[in-house]
């Protein structure tokens, strides 16, 4: 066979075994979602509005679908159970967390201080530089997930997640 044909023969199986896999991971298939948690500007700014949103504010998920949230900054994931809406989050007068755990599904990484008690301190214990979080949702339901850092929550830092069992489109 001449090498040329042998070449595009190669290539055109190439291609045709690859389209049918990548077919399966369409991003509408909202299986594994990725969401801004923070924009990025990793600031130590108190009152830094510009970094204090999750983008998208509503994300569509699949049931057995997870949501990797990108976390950018200061921020620690409270994502609470479905029937949880904003205004039900008791936020204090002072003070840098929330802390409202009443309904919690998923309680995020804490981004300040050191590990947990039993496991060795690191040269940094800060969590807070730049993470990735998974979620899995296994229900259908929405759920409110926020910021747990008391200003930025009070800055609009909150989102949705809607789990639905076929395509929420």
């Amino acid at each position: 066979m001449k090498p040329w044909i042998l070449s595009t023969v190669c290539m055109m199986t190439a291609l045709g075994t690859g389209v049918p896999a990548m077919s399966g991971a369409q991003p509408d298939d909202k299986l594994s979602v990725t969401v801004a948690f923070g924009a990025g500007l990793n600031t130590a700014t108190p009152n830094n509005p510009a970094n204090h949103h999750v983008l998208p504010q509503i994300i569509d998920v699949k049931t057995g679908g997870v949501v990797n949230f990108a976390v950018a900054g200061f921020h620690q994931i409270v994502v609470y159970t479905p029937g949880v809406r904003v205004q039900d989050i008791v936020v204090p007068a002072a003070g840098t967390f929330i802390d409202d755990f009443v309904s919690v599904y998923y309680k995020g990484i804490l981004p300040a201080g050191g590990p947990p008690p039993g496991i060795p301190a690191i040269l940094s214990p800060s969590n807070a530089t730049n993470r990735v979080e998974s979620v899995s949702f296994s229900q259908p339901g929405i759920y409110l997930v926020i910021c747990n850092v008391r200003t930025h929550f009070n800055d609009g830092m909150y989102a949705f997640v809607r789990v639905s069992g076929g395509n929420p489109d």
